[in-house]
């Protein structure tokens, strides 16, 4: 399995997301430092323990880690460095 990207801080953020069988399938957009970003690209998906996590891209080239924690129905997000 491949290694996820180290995040940095964690961030309370809003997600809008697809949600076809599952929630969360696929973000779309996340109010962030507050404003709102478009979801360029999920580029890799991944299920940790109490947590399912995403690396998405924005605009400007931008990495995000969004984490999704369905205990406490949160969502995070973390800059994160290149892949």
């Amino acid at each position: 399995m491949p290694r996820s990207p180290t995040p940095m801080l964690e961030e309370l953020v809003e997600v809008a997301c697809y949600a076809g069988s599952r929630y969360p399938q696929r973000p779309q957009r996340l109010t962030w430092r507050g404003g709102e970003h478009e979801v360029l690209a999920v580029e890799r998906e991944w299920q940790e323990p109490h947590r399912r996590c995403y690396l998405v891209r924005l605009q400007g080239d931008l990495l995000l880690t969004l984490s999704y924690y369905e205990r406490n129905d949160r969502w995070t997000a973390a800059e994160v460095g290149q892949p």
